[in-house]
């Protein structure tokens, strides 16, 4: 059978392209069992067309697309034109899952995939293949001629990931990818986190299947994967993109011990503050850990812990940058503003503690509410959310905020973001604060398209690395 995935990656900021784990396993499983996968990877603007063309060539049995809920307008926007699809059509992904009402909505999709997708993916094109019902596959819920929904009940979480094949790195132009993101390649060893922010889908997804929500692959099989992909591709840095490298207090040491016994590449992880301390980050640098990304989000502490779910003291935060900059590792700072119930003072707090903590680098993002997430349910209560600004084409998700608050208008909003790195290194490093001005002003996407042959060295100035 063929199947052809058709990721969506439209209206974003960023300049490097992506890798996405979760359609690189289904495609894997499905290989493994003799199936032919390609994927239609539709990045930069919105074009239908090209997908179009690729449907009528290849003669797909199955499109299978996939997406956050921020590309969701575009999902089923290319499902509506193209309609009626000559083949199965299914949406998986965090943003059915959580919203499942998209099956309704979307005129000439078949199914949607509440959770994990990969044993109902293949079940479901194997029952296609031998003319069989799709009706009563786990996971799957099925929109039938007549419009009436079939919602079957969801299978446990899997729990042994060894037993799953390694991503299929060779469905993505993997090198490519690499390349846009200064010759580094991305892993993920663990499913799932176990922490429960309020504006993060993770607290959403662990319910909707039964059994151990966080999972990971045994270090061996994690070794497996990196050996085969530096043995393939050409990388220089390795990003271990899991939501919190050091939460599993066995597995991360393990993992470290023999990884140095191996390679000799420097990796970045993301993790939490209240993981750090001085002989974390030492035992970190010994195995090669160039650089720590760490969550700080908001800077007030109360609002942090009350409102966000993120139950950490600003000195704990602090200390775990001491940590990494004693140990020699960089740290890039993730942030957002335009929380709910946010206000400028608020935001203050979060300039002030990242001018406090001085990270290597930093990432601003604006607020945007997802789907299932309690923060989103906030939202929608108040009756925030401007629902025509979010499908209006010229919007940028993490770039522009959907909600129209009293006490934080879109235009404090704005300015917020687009002055934050500015703002935090101007007493520091006053050449990276007007760079970072620039690379977040509103003509700083089309100035990196223009310095692209730059970029590292803008990266070294900005960033250390």
């Amino acid at each position: 059978m063929k199947v052809l995935f058709v990721y969506t990656d439209v209206a974003v900021r960023g300049g490097a392209l992506s890798y996405q784990f979760g359609v690189a396993m289904l495609s894997a499983v499905l290989k493994q069992h003799g199936h032919d996968t390609r994927l239609h990877y539709m990045y930069g603007k919105y074009d239908v067309e090209p997908l179009r063309q690729d449907i009528a060539a290849w003669r797909p049995d199955v499109v299978a697309f996939s997406g956050v809920s921020p590309q969701y307008r575009y999902v089923k926007r290319a499902i509506e034109q193209l309609a009626p699809i000559p083949a199965f059509t299914i949406y998986g992904g965090v943003h059915p899952t959580l919203d499942t009402s998209c099956l309704e909505e979307v005129r000439g999709l078949d199914a949607i995939c509440v959770g994990e997708g990969e044993f109902a993916l293949l079940e479901l094109v194997e029952a296609l293949r031998d003319g069989k019902p799709v009706d009563n596959i786990l996971n799957l819920w099925i929109k039938k001629k007549d419009g009436s929904i079939i919602r079957n009940p969801t299978r446990p979480w899997h729990k042994n990931l060894d037993e799953l094949p390694y991503p299929d790195y060779d469905l993505f132009e993997f090198q490519k990818i690499c390349d846009s993101d200064f010759n580094t390649a991305l892993f993920m060893f663990t499913r799932g986190c176990p922490y429960n922010c309020t504006f993060c889908s993770n607290h959403a997804q662990r319910i909707q299947q039964e059994g151990q929500y966080v999972r990971s692959r045994s270090v061996d099989h994690c070794l497996g994967d990196i050996r085969h992909v530096v043995s393939h591709y050409n990388v220089k840095a390795l990003y271990f993109n899991d939501d919190c490298f050091t939460a599993n207090r066995k597995w991360w040491p393990a993992f470290c011990e023999k990884y140095e016994q191996e390679f000799k590449i420097p990796f970045y992880i993301n993790t939490r503050p209240e993981t750090l301390n001085d002989e974390i980050c030492a035992r970190l640098k010994a195995a090669g850990c160039a650089r720590v990304s760490v969550g700080i989000e908001c800077g007030h502490e109360k609002f942090r812990s009350e409102l966000l779910g993120r139950r950490q003291s600003n000195d704990r935060i602090i200390n775990a940058f001491d940590a990494c900059r004693r140990a020699g590792i960089k740290t890039k700072s993730f942030n957002i503003v335009g929380f709910p119930y946010e206000t400028p003072e608020i935001f203050q707090e979060t300039i002030n503690l990242n001018a406090r903590v001085n990270p290597d680098s930093l990432i601003i993002g604006v607020f945007e509410p997802y789907v299932g997430t309690e923060l989103a349910k906030v939202c929608e209560k108040e009756g925030w959310i401007d629902m025509k600004r979010w499908l209006n084409d010229d919007f940028v998700g993490r770039t522009d905020t959907v909600l129209e608050m009293p006490q934080f208008t879109r235009a404090q909003i704005l300015k917020a973001y687009r002055n934050f790195a500015f703002n935090v290194y101007k007493r520091i490093s006053f050449k990276k604060a007007l760079t970072l001005r620039v690379y977040y002003s509103q003509y700083g996407q089309f100035l990196l398209w223009l310095l692209t042959p730059f970029r590292s060295l803008l990266r070294k100035a900005t960033m250390g690395v």
